[in-house]
């Protein structure tokens, strides 16, 4: 298979995994309530999930580089498929709390996989873009899972999207397992190290990218997280709500490959400055609006900051790693997002405690102005692929 059928194999396995991930999102707060779950104990549901990933992403990336990735999608998709059903066993809280660590551990071995699976494909002069096609796959599932879900919830009851979700992650599986060819060569004489990525942080300019990347991710998780309650503050409707949010991951889906092409072609600094100038921005402005047609203006500028900055990061964090460590740069980048997605709507919520959820958009436009000033300060290309 060539490499362009062997990276539209791996796109087709993210996203029916993905796909099935994100049908079952939006129902998991419902299912925490029927068992009784407080607001706290439903925000650990969540984090559970963040927290796993933190913990474990980049040491499983970088296991990845010694064992092959595809040793890791074949591993890691099977308890997707065993998470989507040990859900519809819970019968508590508790329970629950530990499925989602199961699911997020289950992220840890799959996603940092085949991210550095991209990336061993290609060389750094079209890793933006291939970066740009593995994304668009990813968030597509991931965004256009929840409305597949409430529909299937509302057609054919609570269970099936659970099912659904296991039927996808085995689709996944099926592929990864029979179209896709490793991409390495097994390291036999290399010891299994667990490496959480210290000697790579030893480099400021992945510092500069990963630390960005939390910030990013701050700001991302708290307008996920409390965008709703500011849009029913406007007089928006639960319709209008889920519209504008897929809208705006519409918008970055579909960007996704042209602004990894223009990484590839002017370097990677500058679409990931911008991006993070428009987020915060975006992010400024949608704190102030009180219209569908204001909100829908301003929810296009942030897809379009996420799909100048997801692509050019993430390549930018291979370009730096070498071909010996992109998992565990892969499972470093993922860790970071991991823990901005943990961290955004705790902090989202003090703000909000404390002062107005207007406020928290403003905080989320900071934390991505420091993204800008991290990049501009301490990033410089790594020229030494950028013209392979």
């Amino acid at each position: 298979m060539s490499r362009e059928g062997r990276l539209f194999t791996l796109c087709l396995t993210i996203f029916s995994v993905m796909l099935g991930f994100g049908i079952i999102a939006p129902l998991l707060p419902l299912y925490a309530e029927s068992m009784g779950a407080t607001g706290f104990e439903i925000g650990l549901v969540f984090s559970a999930f963040a927290l796993v990933r933190v913990a474990t992403t980049t040491p499983m990336g970088a296991l990845s580089d010694i064992y092959g990735r595809k040793r890791f999608l074949v591993l890691g998709i099977p308890l997707y498929i065993a998470s989507s059903l040990l859900y519809l066993a819970a019968f508590n809280v508790p329970q629950l709390i530990a499925i989602r660590v199961f699911h997020g551990f289950a992220s840890a071995l799959v996603v940092p996989a085949a991210l550095a699976y991209v990336a061993d494909l290609y060389p750094s002069s079209r890793r933006g873009e291939a970066m740009g096609s593995f994304n668009t796959a990813y968030f597509a599932g991931v965004g256009f899972g929840p409305l597949l879900g409430g529909l299937l919830a509302d057609l054919a009851g609570f269970n099936w999207p659970f099912y659904a979700c296991a039927l996808l992650a085995l689709a996944g599986f099926l592929l990864s397992l029979l179209k896709l060819k490793e991409t390495r060569i097994e390291h036999s004489g290399r010891k299994m190290k667990i490496s959480y990525g210290f000697k790579l942080l030893s480099n400021r300019r992945m510092v500069s990218l990963i630390s960005s990347r939390v910030t990013w991710s701050i700001a991302m998780s708290s307008l996920l997280a409390f965008f709703p309650l500011l849009s029913l503050q406007a007089g928006l409707g639960l319709t209008e709500t889920g519209f504008l949010l897929t809208f705006s991951m519409a918008v970055t889906i579909s960007l996704q490959r042209r602004f990894g092409r223009l990484s590839d072609k002017y370097g990677r600094k500058f679409p990931m400055v911008a991006g993070y100038l428009l987020a915060g921005l975006s992010l400024i402005l949608i704190g102030h609006s009180r219209s569908l047609l204001e909100f829908l203006a301003y929810f296009t500028l942030f897809g379009v900051s996420g799909s100048l900055l997801i692509p050019s990061s993430s390549a930018a964090v291979v370009d730096l790693a070498g071909s010996e460590s992109f998992g565990e740069a892969m499972g470093l980048y993922s860790t970071a997002v991991s823990l901005g997605v943990a961290l955004g709507p705790i902090l989202g919520g003090v703000i909000a405690d404390l002062a107005s959820l207007e406020a928290i958009f403003c905080l989320a436009a900071l934390t991505c102005l420091a993204g800008s000033i991290i990049v501009l300060a301490f990033f410089k290309e790594a020229t030494v692929n950028l013209k392979a």
